[in-house]
């Protein structure tokens, strides 16, 4: 029982908390142990982890090799148990056991300690002749819902995988207290835009599984799992786009078989926020972070054009945040709710610029052995990033233009024209006007991508927003590191302050991540950083002198919050980490105005 209430306890925090859930479905002992090291709260145990740990892969837990039930057993009493004590299990169940009555099952797995029950192997992942055959013996998705109905009667917390919004309906309809949301069999890919698409058309299906979950009046708590969240940077973008609470993962934590880099990637996967710490809109928009004029102005425009559907251009120095604008413009937008698909068009040659744009047919040329979608077909009904458009050979100038103008287009080696409808919004940092005076890019594709400029300002044009910035990238780059990192010291502030910052917010993240790895203390020093001899602010829009004296004072607020929050409220642990007396703390945060006193 105790088992079941500490479960129970961590899905109801899971609404509530800025991190998420992380479980691991562990394929041995090992594997688990190594899990629980790193920080997963709790442990599912399916019978596909033998098969992963074979060699097999988890489809190899649909195959008749013997009874999926018995298999599951036998990895809890000879493999997990042995290892892992004080953590919730959740065992995998299937319905139709031609072996043991499920009476009998659940009463074994209640004298285990068992925490929770899921439908495992589940009927939904499959289709086809395959799936005919298992729902002809008697597991079907009804099965499924009325065995976590017997075992939710016997106590067990329910789990259940679902794979369409149609089953998330039907299955939280029943009342289980968890989906675990599957996005198919994990596989890896090289290609860091194909990834990203599919991340992208993963955050599209989870939402419409969400909607579908909760529009039966329920509130379950709902987990990703599968698909192409290989990384704890892959989890950031679906809780930035999805409701969910977590995730769990097999083969993406087994794929790195060495115990500390197992313990350290499941410590990554939790360090990821759910949630932004405090008021975004405090200290921008999104993940925009400053309050200058200058950024707020750009706040304004973007909140004006983002409901229409216009196509707009940004531009911006190289490392401003160009991305970052087109991504908040796509989440303001009535498109939300479907994919934003970046395109690096620096990074097309013109002997794969139509297989890019348009996608292909299987064996439309050599290597071609499959189809694939291009990227007007994945953005359609949303948002198109055309990055460094400025980048585009004239001959893909052309493509770009017809489909605009047609928007219909035709995969290589393919004969039917396809209806397409993305936003398109492009970005660069060249002089988009200019190179159309020049001749470098034709005029009528300019007009078409630039119904609305959107320009980034530059670093240096709002100093006074480095503070800001610094404490949201240490917040960022703490996690990635698993360094506990409260600020930097108001030497180090003060050099930042008076750099010219070429490479924009992107040298900046550089230089922090530089400071984190050679340094140990919890306040940087940056004692290696040297900024640019000649430079002097510009006053923009302040004196240098009234933004470095208020970027100092920032910065002081900035490490006691932070110290106090890393402390968890203890000002004597927070008086340590700063190196002050406990008196001393008092005094400074009453300078700041965060203590009033007595």
């Amino acid at each position: 029982m105790r088992a079941k209430s500490e479960l129970r306890t961590i899905l109801g925090k899971a609404r509530r908390n800025r991190f998420p859930i992380v479980f691991v479905i562990p394929g041995s002992g090992q594997i688990a142990r190594f899990a629980i090291e790193g920080g997963a709260q709790f442990l599912m145990v399916l019978n596909a982890g033998l098969y992963r740990m074979a060699g097999v892969g988890s489809m190899g837990a649909f195959m008749p090799y013997g009874n999926a039930n018995d298999q599951t057993e036998h990895l809890i009493r000879n493999q997990i148990l042995p290892r892992v004590r004080n953590v919730p299990l959740v065992a995998g169940l299937m319905p139709n056991d031609p072996v043991k009555p499920m009476r009998k099952r659940l009463d074994t797995l209640a004298e285990l300690g068992i925490a929770g029950v899921v439908n495992w192997p589940p009927v939904g992942i499959t289709d086809g002749t395959f799936r005919r055959a298992m729902e002809m013996e008697g597991h079907t998705i009804k099965a499924e819902i009325e065995m976590l109905r017997d075992a939710g009667r016997e106590g067990f917390v329910t789990f259940a995988f679902v794979f369409n919004p149609e089953e998330a309906a039907e299955v939280a309809g029943s009342g289980v207290e968890a989906l675990v949301l599957n996005m198919g069999w994990t596989h890896e890919t090289r290609d860091i835009y194909e990834k990203a698409d599919r991340l992208e058309h993963a955050a599209v299906k989870i939402n419409q599984m969400l909607t579908a979950a909760r529009d039966t009046g329920t509130d379950p708590a709902c987990f990703f799992y599968g698909g192409a969240a290989l990384l704890p940077e892959d989890s950031a973008l679906l809780y930035e786009r999805t409701g969910i609470h977590g995730l769990g993962g097999g083969s993406s934590f087994e794929r790195i078989p060495v115990a500390k880099l197992i313990a350290d990637n499941v410590r990554k996967f939790r360090a990821v926020p759910r949630q932004p710490d405090g008021d975004a809109s405090l200290t921008g928009m999104g993940k925009l972070v400053g309050v200058s004029p200058s950024m707020t102005k750009l706040y304004r425009l973007i909140e004006r054009v983002a409901p229409f559907e216009v196509s707009v251009c940004i531009e911006g120095e190289s490392g401003v945040g160009k991305e970052l604008v087109a991504t908040q413009i796509h989440r303001l937008s009535h498109r939300n709710a479907q994919p934003f698909i970046t395109l690096n068009c620096g990074a097309i040659p013109d002997t794969l610029l139509e297989s890019e744009f348009f996608g292909h047919e299987k064996g439309a040329f050599t290597g071609a052995v499959s189809r694939r979608l291009g990227k007007f077909e994945l953005a359609d009904r949303g948002t198109l990033f055309l990055d460094e458009v400025a980048e585009l050979s004239p001959k893909a100038q052309v493509s770009l233009l017809r489909v605009l103008q047609q928007k219909e287009i035709s995969r290589v080696g393919g004969e039917k024209a396809i209806s397409v409808d993305p936003r398109i919004i492009a970005a660069t940092h060249q002089d988009l006007k200019a190179m159309v005076d020049q001749g470098r890019f034709r005029a009528d594709l300019y007009f078409r991508l630039n119904m609305i400029t959107l320009k980034v300002p530059p670093l240096r044009q709002h100093p006074q927003d480095i503070p800001a910035l610094v404490n949201a990238l240490l917040s960022e780059l703490g996690a990635q590191f698993n360094r506990k990192v409260i600020g930097v010291s108001l030497g180090f502030m003060g050099r930042l302050m008076s750099h010219s910052w070429p490479g924009n917010v992107r040298e900046l993240r550089h230089t922090l991540s530089r400071a984190i790895l050679l340094e140990d203390g919890p306040i940087l020093d940056g004692d290696d950083f040297v900024p640019d001899m000649n430079y002097q602010p510009r006053a923009v829009e302040h004196t240098p002198r009234r933004i470095l004296g208020n970027a100092l004072q920032q910065t002081e607020s900035n490490l006691l919050l932070n110290a106090l929050k890393a402390a968890g409220g203890n000002k004597s642990q927070a008086a340590r980490m700063l190196g002050l007396s406990r008196k001393t703390l008092y005094a400074r945060l009453r300078l700041v105005n965060l203590y009033p006193g007595r």
